[in-house]
């Protein structure tokens, strides 16, 4: 049997389709190919795919669009995946997973002895290399000469395998570009796990003293939602330790940089509020007269402190926030302000942890000092 993950890349119809033509997503289709490719080859003979949201799926299923990822809120556990592969009979079989580390991983919490073929592949150009292999194991053979007058189908085909690798160009282009974002507020080291219960990492923030200041305070507060402790080392007032089970540390250093771009978003659109102010004429009478140096300070002042309250909201997000008041200057209601669109714009940052980041920090973790357990002895 094999399973296949879905995809981000989804047929948006309102109407029910069949999983197998759900998924439209150049990944999930590559993976679909060399399923295919498995199956007729060899013995293999049933395809699934693993959603996030229903689980083990055949590929007749019908089910409606979502938009979820595994491990958010309300995505499949893997006691359902046990549960929906026992009704199905196939806890006991033989399963190749083909699909990105978290989908693994979820698979072998009820397959421990499974298949990966895309294991130790090194982002998502490696994991299609890998298909490609799979599918098309005579692509690397020296083309016959002289070369063949391709046929329509088989330029249309090459068309659609250059689309194909453009978009996962610009995939992996934005991929390196938000970790570069993330990388200017914060950035972790490797995990060492010390047993399988006890881990530990470190986030450093760079940046000027106060940014770097508002984000250690906030990664402290954002440490619990991850079951974490942190604590700061002594003389370095821009690096946390973290420590907790090696899955909770590596969680919580994926998460917090995430956290803060949102949050830093948050705050600059907060900021957006205040220079549109200093342009309208009702600024006027609290502005004339007043230094640039002080401007600056006031501007300077309602940044931080709006991005303290952004905080507060992700943290505690209250039923209602107070509409700001015309006539007032900013620096004197900035909750209304930040509140409002920190309200409006929530997130939950318990959510934020990259299920795939997880997993390379897990796999990439220091366990040269790693302990295991002594068994109980005779009582």
């Amino acid at each position: 049997m094999i399973i296949v993950s879905c995809g981000g890349r989804k047929n948006s119809s309102e109407q029910l389709l069949p999983a197998g033509e759900r998924y439209t997503g150049s990944y999930h289709l590559a993976l679909r190919r060399a399923a295919d490719s498995l199956t007729h080859d060899g013995q293999t003979c049933r395809v699934l795919i693993l959603s996030a949201l229903y689980g083990l799926l055949e590929l007749h299923d019908p089910i409606a669009a979502y938009d979820m990822r595994l491990g958010d809120e309300g995505s499949v556990s893997g006691e359902r995946l046990r549960q929906q592969a026992a009704d199905m009979g196939i806890l006991g079989a033989d399963v190749t997973v083909l699909g990105p580390r978290a989908y693994v991983e979820a698979s072998r919490t009820v397959w421990p002895e499974l298949t990966a073929p895309l294991a130790g592949a090194r982002g998502i150009g490696d994991q299609l290399a890998k298909l490609a292999d799979i599918y098309d194991p005579g692509r690397h053979s020296p083309a016959p000469q002289p070369p063949a007058r391709p046929t329509a189908s088989t330029a249309a085909g090459s068309v659609i395998e250059e689309i194909e690798r453009a978009a996962d160009a610009r995939q992996n282009a934005e991929e390196v570009r938000a970790a570069r974002q993330r990388a200017r507020y914060a950035t972790h080291s490797q995990l060492a796990i010390q047993d399988p219960v006890r881990a530990h990492g470190s986030l450093t923030f760079p940046g000027d003293n106060a940014k770097s200041a508002a984000r250690v305070g906030a990664a402290r507060r954002f440490a619990s939602l991850y079951r974490v402790q942190v604590h700061a080392r002594p003389g370095d007032t821009r690096t946390l330790h973290v420590q907790g089970t090696p899955r909770d540390v590596a969680r919580f250093l994926s998460a917090l940089p995430r956290i803060l771009v949102r949050a830093e978003v948050r705050g600059s659109e907060v900021a957006r509020l205040y220079g549109r102010w200093e342009r309208h004429s009702n600024a006027r009478p609290h502005l004339d007269g007043m230094p640039p140096s002080q401007r600056r300070a006031h501007a300077r002042a309602f940044r931080a402190a709006a991005f303290q309250v952004v905080i507060d909201i992700l943290l505690d997000p209250p039923d209602t926030v107070p509409e700001a008041q015309g006539g007032i200057p900013p620096w004197d209601q900035v909750y209304p302000l930040a509140a409002g669109i920190a309200h409006y714009y929530w997130f939950d940052p318990a959510a934020e942890a990259d299920h795939d980041e997880t997993a390379r920090i897990l796999a990439a973790a220091d366990r040269r000092h790693a302990t295991v357990a002594a068994p109980l002895g005779p009582r």
